[in-house]
Order: C-alpha cells, then sequence, then structure tokens
C-alpha cells in the first residue's frame, strides 16, 4: 500500500518511520473521502497510537486538514481540505523540512 515514490523526498531529511506514519494518515484521510473522522478511528486504521497521530497532524498537517472540536466529549474530528491532493502535501513537506534542516 505504501509506495516508496510517495515519500521518497520526504524520507530524506525526516525519520522513515515518520515520513510512513505520515503517507498512513494522508491516505487513511484521502479513503475517508471528505468525511469527517476523529482521531482514535484514524490510529485504528493506520495501526498506530492516537497520541502519533494527534502530533503528527498537529505538527505537519494542520494546514491540509479541516478540524472540529466537539466540547462535551472531548473529541477532534479530522477529515483533508477539499482538493488536497497527497503528493501536493508530500512535495511541500518535503520543501519544509529542507528549509527547516
Amino acid at each position: 500500500m505504501l509506495q516508496l515514490e510517495l515519500y521518497a523526498e520526504l524520507i530524506e531529511k525526516m525519520r522513515k518511520d515518520t515520513a510512513e506514519n505520515i503517507v498512513k494518515i494522508v491516505n487513511c484521510l484521502k479513503k475517508a473521502e471528505s468525511g469527517w473522522l476523529w482521531v482514535r478511528e484514524i490510529a485504528r486504521r493506520c495501526n498506530l497510537h492516537h497520541k502519533t497521530v494527534s502530533r503528527l497532524v498537529s505538527k505537519h498537517l494542520s494546514i491540509f486538514i479541516d478540524e472540529q472540536e466537539f466540547e462535551p466529549f472531548n473529541v477532534r474530528m479530522l477529515r483533508l481540505k477539499p482538493g488536497s491532493d497527497p503528493k501536493k502535501i508530500f512535495h511541500f513537506l518535503s520543501i519544509k523540512e529542507r528549509i527547516h534542516s
């Protein structure tokens, strides 16, 4: 499922496992097709810990994701912004990593 060409540029500067996890999260959100998923559901589908998903979304993907919070239940619902293309997301992240290094 994960193809090396999708994140080849990303793993030049970023840890390989971090890049793979970001690819898993983006692919999971893309498969939801503009449906809202909560963080624990994304973690379950990607076989990751929910805190890992939350951290990666907050640190790397915040500009590509719409987020809603339901206060009484303390639930974060996430989805990709309409028109977001995974290849463009990975290209942006690779450029960002080069600048910060």
